[in-house]
């Protein structure tokens, strides 16, 4: 027990042999003073206890102890209320820490946080890509030289004009598309591709159409490509075998399987071969070659059998004869007329 509860205790007891009645405002006062002091002593052991820094300022509310100091009722000693409320408060945060623990366990949980921080670090990238992307359009190394690449038909200088005057203009801002849609749109061009090369050159990279054949045509011989296509004005000196057809166009399938033929032929024979047209009832091939010789391909449909007859054309054209059918390759024939 405290000097204070004693003298408290003692204070009482002669307060009671003098006055067994109603307390006299001297020792209201002496009570009063008394109950102050173990309030404040109890208020800083539970400050303590709760580890609260003690504060200037009105007492704090008086709780049972501190009216048992002024009735004489037995009061819970103090600290207890403070220590349970600080056990549960550890409990409280052990079981928020296992709970954090079991969950970053769990696979989803990490598969999920997994994703978010891809996300985010994506995010940032892309926004510091565009950022960068945008600095370099407008304060980049500008253009000081246009390569041209792949050309063998179609003049350099075409392909230079039709990419624009691209010089002084910043590396990056330069519209690729653009340009590689107006070289596409030369005659003898197949596949464009325009890249950047620091710091300070633009590649056009051209891939020409391969011609295949000649067309005849009110404007003079044509150039077709691999594909059917008819795209530009032959060279003078250009040698290949003229197509005979009612039409010519990539959508053409007698076109297609024309093409098919002379690009499966051997390049000795096809070398021989001065004309492709149609025979009679316009379901067969004929081929016109040097020496006034002539091939009875067969039916120009039967895609299947294209290369099995150029495999054997070239053997047979060893033998004399005017007039060669291949139409069905494991009984060719040779005629003189």
């Amino acid at each position: 027990m405290s000097s204070d509860e004693q003298d408290t205790g003692d204070d009482r007891a002669r307060d009671g042999a003098r006055s067994p009645g109603r307390r006299d405002p001297e020792q209201e006062r002496r009570a009063a003073e008394r109950a102050r002091r173990i309030r404040e002593r109890r208020a800083a052991e539970r400050r303590a206890a709760a580890g609260t820094p003690a504060a200037d300022g009105p007492d704090e509310p008086e709780d049972a102890g501190d009216r048992a100091a002024d009735t004489g009722e037995v009061a819970e000693p103090a600290g207890r209320g403070s220590g349970r409320g600080a056990a549960a408060a550890v409990r409280e945060r052990t079981a928020a820490r296992a709970a954090e623990r079991s969950r970053s366990r769990d696979p989803r949980y990490r598969r999920r946080r997994l994703v978010a921080l891809l996300a985010t670090a994506a995010v940032v990238l892309l926004g510091v890509s565009a950022a960068g992307w945008w600095a370099l359009g407008r304060y980049g190394p500008p253009v000081a030289t246009v390569r041209v690449d792949g050309t063998r038909q179609i003049p350099v200088r075409d392909v230079e004009a039709a990419a624009g005057d691209q010089t002084g203009v910043p590396l990056a801002a330069v519209d690729t598309d653009g340009v590689a849609a107006r070289v596409s749109a030369i005659p003898g061009v197949a596949a464009v591709e325009v890249d950047r090369s620091w710091p300070d050159t633009l590649v056009v990279a051209v891939t020409e159409r391969t011609p295949a054949a000649l067309l005849d045509t009110p404007d003079g011989p044509k150039l077709v490509d691999v594909t059917g296509f008819v795209y530009r004005d032959a060279p003078p000196d250009v040698r290949l075998p003229r197509l005979q057809l009612p039409r010519v166009a990539p959508d053409d399938p007698a076109t297609l399987a024309a093409v098919g033929v002379l690009q499966a032929l051997p390049v000795p024979v096809r070398d021989q071969v001065q004309s492709l047209s149609l025979g009679g009832g316009g379901s067969t091939f004929e081929l016109g070659l040097t020496e006034d010789r002539r091939v009875l391909w067969g039916p120009w449909p039967d895609t299947d059998r294209t290369a099995a007859r150029a495999r054997v054309l070239g053997p047979v054209l060893q033998r004399e004869g005017a007039v060669y059918d291949v139409s069905s390759p494991s009984l060719v024939t040779v005629r003189q007329r």
